[in-house]
């Protein structure tokens, strides 16, 4: 058994379309422990975080946490907490020009 404590995402900067972060190794189980929101902007921007299994695609199904950013505004996002992530899981993220960061742990079981 190894676990690793690790930064899922780091300081990626969100677009208006939801693209894939972080996706969980083959073999491994994930779970998130910390989330937060930058908005750099001079606007509110509203920010939308999904869990997507394997082959699957961001929408309403898959989406865990929708937070509106306030203009220059760095937020915890407390709903993404204590999910779990299967081997192959993709966490997805839109709001234009965001800043993302998820930390968490990585369990490759023996």
């Amino acid at each position: 058994m190894t676990t690793k404590y690790r930064e899922m995402v780091a300081a990626q900067t969100l677009t208006g379309t939801a693209a894939s972060y972080y996706t969980t190794p083959g073999g491994t189980y994930g779970a998130i422990h910390a989330a937060s929101v930058c908005n750099p902007t001079g606007a509110v921007v509203t920010v939308n975080i999904y869990k997507v299994p394997n082959g699957g695609t961001a929408g309403s199904p898959t989406k865990i946490a929708s937070k509106a950013v306030g203009a220059g505004a760095t937020i915890p996002v407390p709903e993404v907490i204590n999910h779990k992530l299967e081997p192959g899981t993709q966490l997805y993220a839109d709001g234009v020009a965001c800043t993302l960061n998820i930390s968490g742990v990585e369990y490759l079981p023996s």
